[in-house]
């Protein structure tokens, strides 16, 4: 029951990370709403991973290692973002890359 509700949430917040990355790249003139909806695919980019890596058991941790490098890619896109003032599309596309792993990680891989 317990790994049914983790899925369960897995893909509720992997459905709300679509609908964020949808939004993160729609050509607005608003910088504002770019910078908040970058930073909500941050924040479930970590949410993904923070559930992959506790999700595992205590002996995996060669899985649980791998799990928690997801967030270099979001860590990269952080600093890419302060350096240049507000996100761009590379940034944005770390943060996708992110999501995507974690997400895989926790279905698929480990």
């Amino acid at each position: 029951m317990a790994l049914g509700a983790l899925f369960i949430l897995e893909v509720v917040i992997l459905f709300s990370f679509i609908i964020t990355s949808l939004f993160m790249f729609v050509p607005k003139k608003n910088i504002t709403v770019h910078k908040i909806f970058f930073s909500l695919a941050i924040m479930l980019s970590i949410l993904v991973t923070v559930i992959d890596a506790t999700s595992l058991p205590a002996n995996y941790v060669p899985q649980t290692v791998m799990a928690w490098l997801g967030l270099v890619p979001s860590a990269l896109a952080i600093i890419i973002t302060v350096a240049k003032g507000r996100p761009n599309v590379f940034a944005k596309l770390l943060v996708m890359l992110s999501s995507i792993y974690g997400a895989l990680g926790y279905l698929i891989l480990f």
